[in-house]
């Protein structure tokens, strides 16, 4: 299942980083990746995450994760509280503006049949 932005956000905002030279800034890609990683992976319900694409310019950012979680939580709620988490937790620590995070549930692990060493997080009672 993939969640699109709500209208209104612009999911084209220019080139990828590391294209205009091999200068590292505090704001690259990879160092959003691990902040926009480690923000998901917090999300009950999560157990998997991994970064799909990073689109960073000078003043924003655009990112696409694909998820794996757990049978039993709301899967839209899940990418509408990582897309909340993740936007919040980039601008903080990069202060770049996020313009848009897409979230693309890619499978469910079922307790009991799944192993649950396939991710970092357990499901939660409830």
């Amino acid at each position: 299942m993939t969640t699109r932005p709500s209208a209104g956000t612009n999911p084209g905002i220019g080139p990828a980083a590391g294209t205009t030279g091999p200068e590292r800034r505090p704001g690259d890609t990879a160092d959003v990746a691990r902040i926009a990683v480690q923000a998901a992976s917090l999300v009950p319900g999560v157990s998997v995450v991994r970064p799909a694409a990073v689109r960073l310019d000078d003043r924003s950012v655009g990112l696409d994760l694909h998820l794996i979680t757990w049978y039993g939580h709301s899967v839209p709620t899940i990418a509408e509280t990582v897309r909340a988490v993740v936007t919040d937790q980039v601008a903080a620590q990069t202060g770049l503006s996020v313009a848009v995070v897409t979230v693309t549930v890619d499978d469910l692990l079922v307790p009991g049949v799944d192993s649950s060493g396939v991710g970092t997080a357990t499901p939660e009672d409830g």
